[in-house]
């Protein structure tokens, strides 16, 4: 299986919605979300389906996620009829609060690569923790199945997570300082690829989106969702490393790489003493600059 793409932001589409495409499309996110649940009514159900599958089939040129409905709605057949025969495409999976949860999706998409000849495990899932029981089970349920290579955090000012543990929204984040420690704490130890700040709801506060991602990235996010293209470009900067920090990084390499070269396992680096660990960091950091 190819390397998985770094994710700063993830950018929703309802489904149902085809004329949001093009705008979407050039908005720079690194995915997109094609929303086959809560933004879609009822009603426009299949209609939405229909678009998806239309959309799918056009185009496997970057990676797009379907949201699809809970497998408890009874709908999941008809959700992953959608997908098309190749790999740029996974499933983001909402309401995740257990193991089970994710069994019968992992199942029928197995079936589906069987069929169309894909690789075992191609199509990923990314799980969408939403509630207290949710989160108590990250770990479990990310190391349950190879294809669940990352988690989100439902972490909206009034979504579904904030209800459940009856907090109240800061622009500091208070409410969530514990929610988002433990989850990259679990997200972290089960070595997921992808690990997701949730949505921001004001789409005029933009000042306060660049704050809200910055405490994502403090905790340890990687990236945050998007619901609109505005979004898009606070988002990135905020998960993308500054000029600054990669050429600190690239100059503590160095500096680490020739005490090495003297049989040194650390060494001082602009007033502070190094080793492996930091090179780690630095290397992390330069991985995320060659980011598109």
């Amino acid at each position: 299986m190819s390397p998985l793409p770094a994710l700063r932001s993830i950018l929703f589409v309802p489904g149902s919605r085809e004329d949001f495409l093009p705008k979407a499309a050039v908005a720079g996110a690194d995915a997109l979300v094609l929303d086959l649940e809560d933004s879609v009514a009822a009603a426009a159900k299949e209609a939405a389906r229909s678009c998806v599958a239309a959309e799918l089939a056009r185009s496997s040129a970057s990676l797009t996620f379907i949201r699809i409905n809970h497998p408890d709605r009874g709908e999941l057949d008809q959700d992953l009829a959608v997908l098309a025969p190749h790999t740029a495409q996974a499933i983001m999976l909402p309401k995740v609060a257990c193991v089970q949860d994710v069994e019968a999706v992992d199942a029928r998409l197995s079936r589906f690569e069987r069929d169309r000849g894909l690789g075992k495990d191609s199509i990923s899932i990314l799980v969408v923790i939403e509630t207290s029981i949710g989160l108590r089970g990250l770990f479990d349920i990310l190391r349950s199945r190879p294809r669940v290579r990352g988690a989100a955090l439902a972490s909206a000012e009034e979504g579904d997570f904030m209800l459940d543990i009856g907090g109240r929204w800061t622009p500091t984040g208070e409410a969530l300082t514990y929610a988002r420690g433990k989850f990259i704490c679990d997200a972290r130890a089960a070595q997921a690829s992808w690990v997701i700040d949730g949505a921001f709801m004001n789409l005029r506060d933009l000042q306060a989106l660049e704050t809200e991602s910055r405490i994502a990235r403090i905790h340890g996010f990687d990236g945050k969702v998007a619901i609109h293209p505005r979004q898009v470009p606070v988002i990135n900067g905020v998960f993308s490393p500054t000029a600054e920090e990669v050429e600190r990084a690239r100059k503590l390499v160095d500096a680490f790489r020739e005490a090495e070269a003297l049989g040194r396992g650390a060494v001082e680096f602009r007033g502070m003493m190094i080793d492996y660990a930091n090179v780690r960091w630095a290397q992390r950091i330069l991985e995320l600059a060659r980011t598109p």
